[in-house]
């Protein structure tokens, strides 16, 4: 098995805002067009990253069960690569209650340049990770290692969490709020409208503070929600 990873910065044909929006705006436009792509939940917080905004591409991993020929060692080989703005996308591994990731891996990854890890499985080490702060992202948190109860099926194909299909090398923002997981396709037109989005709920507050009520208060998001709403119809 490889680990060859495709060219991924910058994106291809990616227009990316100044200002990137963030992971919650983002879901609002996704939720506005009919679509999903937020990977939190089914995954939730071990070491939150900072309040910015990180757009990385994904490093997609899909793990099952059963000892498999090579056990973990494709994941681990992983590191020995440079991994500069890649977030670790792993799949799969929630067919065993033991953690697949750990303070181990979290050093490895910050080693060669990762910039988080979404982990459909369970962690441990938690207070490692919070000291280290790659962001991580995963399922559960289990006191055991996996043992022989799962491996790495394959590396750099699409995986599926929560319903969401990641593939490898697509745009994944993340931040302190979650992480989004977008279609390299629409993923220009998803964050200009997430970014229209961010201004407008800004707009919002600052009519709050200056003293207006909430129904004056909120025009600048109903006008932007309401144009999101006819794009999309």
């Amino acid at each position: 098995m490889t680990a060859t990873p495709p060219p991924h910065r910058p994106f291809p044909g990616l227009t990316v805002p100044e200002r990137l929006p963030s992971t919650a705006a983002l879901a609002d436009v996704l939720q506005l067009c009919g679509s999903a792509g937020w990977l939190t939940p089914p995954l939730r917080p071990f070491a939150r990253g900072g309040p910015a905004p990180v757009l990385g591409a994904a490093r997609t991993v899909r793990m099952a069960a059963g000892p498999g020929t090579h056990g973990l060692g494709p994941l681990r080989s992983l590191f020995g690569e440079n991994l500069p703005g890649r977030i670790l996308v792993i799949a799969g591994a929630d067919c065993v209650p033991g953690a697949v990731w750990g303070e181990i891996l979290t050093a490895a990854a910050l080693a060669r340049g990762a910039a988080g890890a979404l982990i459909e499985g369970h962690v441990r080490d938690v207070t490692a990770l919070e000291r280290l702060s790659l962001p991580v992202w995963a399922l559960g948190e289990a006191t055991a290692g996996p043992g022989t109860g799962v491996h790495v099926a394959e590396l750099d194909g699409p995986v599926t969490i929560g319903g969401v299909t990641v593939t490898d090398g697509s745009p994944v923002l993340l931040d302190d709020g979650g992480a989004v997981a977008l279609d390299p396709d629409e993923a220009s037109r998803l964050l200009a409208d997430a970014e229209e989005y961010t201004r407008a709920e800004e707009q919002v507050i600052g009519a709050l503070e200056s003293g207006l009520r909430l129904p004056r208060a909120y025009a600048p998001k109903a006008r932007t929600v309401a144009r999101l709403r006819r794009s999309r119809s």
